[in-house]
């Protein structure tokens, strides 16, 4: 499934974790589309004007920054997966207190 399609799947909002069947021991944390964490995706589905997705990368088993901040790589491939938050992720104090 496609980036853009499990942000929708995830109520348009952003801060969920993927996947791809090519990555090893990798995953994401989708921060934001457009420059946007919530609402809806600018551009007529499948496409959205190709918009910009920014990903935080992971080693999947360890919870080790992969690489720095940056955009995902095709995300109108159809090759995601959205997946649970991993056990060792802990929110980043700022974070915690802008959500509330």
């Amino acid at each position: 499934m496609s980036i853009y399609r499990l942000y929708i799947q995830n109520n348009n909002h952003a801060g969920f974790w993927i996947q791809h069947r090519s990555w090893q021991n990798k995953c994401a944390q989708v921060q934001s589309i457009a420059g946007h964490t919530k609402g809806a995706l600018p551009g007529a589905s499948p496409t959205h004007d190709s918009a910009d997705v920014l990903v935080l990368y992971f080693d999947v088993r360890s919870g080790r920054p992969v690489g720095a901040v940056g955009l995902a790589d095709r995300p109108e491939d159809r090759g995601y997966v959205m997946i649970a938050q991993p056990p060792w992720y802990t929110k980043p104090l700022c974070q915690e207190a802008s959500a509330e």
